[in-house]
């Protein structure tokens, strides 16, 4: 497993190089997708993958761009992705798969999966159902001081709260993005229905995990 905070889908460092699309300013388009926390450059590579490997299918690389900033860790793409991908399968599933990163034919099951488990991806199975880590030490470049506990779900789907010292924290999180927010409350925030991911800390680490029991 990785000691930094990030997803364990990235391991893989994505090839690809964008080409100019008329109506589309990719440069924007990439600085946007940094503002809302995903990776730049990982939009940018993905793109390229995706609009290499198009040919003739008919995706329009406005949709293609959503999807890539959305696997660039885009959380708030998720749905409007989602959409997209089931809209153009399969006549653009080699498109998709490499803007994803991953094989065409894992495209359909991907899809299947993240309608009831947006922390799923292919490879989910071979990390023991570890899915990302957040946090890190402040020393190192992260966000803590202190080791995070405490750890539990919210209300939302894919949001969690921990704790560092006196300090709550919400954690919004899918299988490609995560956002770490400061909690305001003074109060202890409730404890929220779970569903198939949790939240797993260590008393010797600035890291907090999302895990998923049921791995595959």
């Amino acid at each position: 497993m990785i000691r930094r905070p990030g997803h364990l889908a990235d391991r893989t460092v994505p090839v690809g190089s964008p080409e100019p699309v008329d109506g589309l300013d990719l440069g924007l388009a990439a600085r946007n997708v940094a503002a809302a926390g995903g990776s730049a450059d990982r939009f940018r590579a993905e793109f390229g993958a995706g609009q290499a490997a198009a040919g003739s299918s008919a995706l329009d690389p406005k949709h293609l761009a959503g999807i890539a900033g959305w696997r660039a860790g885009v959380l708030g793409l998720r749905e409007d992705a989602l959409s997209r991908i089931a809209a153009a399968m399969p006549a653009a599933a080699d498109a998709i798969a490499a803007t994803l990163g991953m094989d065409a034919t894992d495209v359909e099951p991907f899809l299947e999966h993240q309608r009831t488990d947006r922390f799923w991806w292919p490879g989910r199975a071979e990390q023991r159902g570890y899915v990302c880590a957040v946090g890190g030490f402040a020393g190192l470049g992260g966000a803590w001081t202190q080791p995070p506990t405490d750890g539990r779900p919210l209300g939302p789907a894919g949001a969690f709260a921990v704790r560092t010292g006196e300090r709550w924290w919400r954690i919004d999180a899918d299988v490609w993005g995560s956002r770490l927010t400061p909690l305001r409350a003074v109060d202890e925030p409730e404890e929220g229905l779970g569903g198939p991911a949790s939240l797993v800390t260590f008393p010797d680490s600035y890291l907090a995990w999302i895990h998923v029991a049921d791995a595959a």
